[in-house]
């Protein structure tokens, strides 16, 4: 399958290579059920100064969820348990599947990007731009307050990190030294 490459994919995989960006995201993954694209999107649409309000991120939440719940889920499950695979079955070909099934997450993942980068489209214009890192921790904040994350809980320091891994792409704060 071949990814044809977008403003949101690009960004994605860049902030997702960006260290410790993956780690706070699979945190929120796999303790708080977040899905790391809809962080990424909340990311991306916020270095632009947009904010999502609750309604947006409902709908994108609601375009992704069949994808999420009945696809890729069960696939990366699929993957995680081969890292132990059952009596009977070589590691050699646990590693083979593993490896398959992660390259088909990667397309899946591509394919749930193209229904948000539409869903971003089809949002009203912003009526004002705010700067991106605040756009940015309101969209997560936002997005995790639907997941309902106490606004307190530790967890929300991957908030930070996630912030941090978009900084290289957002232009210097007014008034920084350049």
């Amino acid at each position: 399958m071949r990814h044809t490459p977008n403003a949101f994919w690009r960004f994605s995989l860049a902030t997702y290579a960006d260290a410790g960006v993956a780690a706070a995201c699979l945190s929120l993954q796999d303790r708080w059920r977040a899905d790391v694209n809809l962080l990424l999107y909340c990311c991306w649409l916020g270095r632009d100064g947009r904010t999502l309000d609750r309604q947006a991120l409902r709908m994108a939440m609601a375009h992704v969820k069949t994808l999420q719940r009945e696809v890729i889920g069960p696939l990366r499950c699929s993957r995680r348990s081969l890292k132990h695979p059952p009596p009977g079955v070589p590691k050699v070909w646990a590693k083979q599947l593993k490896n398959r099934i992660a390259a088909i997450e990667l397309d899946l993942e591509y394919v749930e990007h193209r229904v948000l980068l539409a869903a971003a489209k089809r949002l009203r214009p912003a009526v004002r731009r705010v700067d991106p890192r605040t756009a940015i921790a309101a969209n997560l904040d936002r997005y995790l307050s639907l997941l309902e994350m106490p606004r307190t809980h530790p967890d929300r320091r991957h908030v930070r990190r996630l912030l941090l891994g978009c900084a290289a792409a957002l232009p210097a704060p007014a008034g920084a030294d350049a």
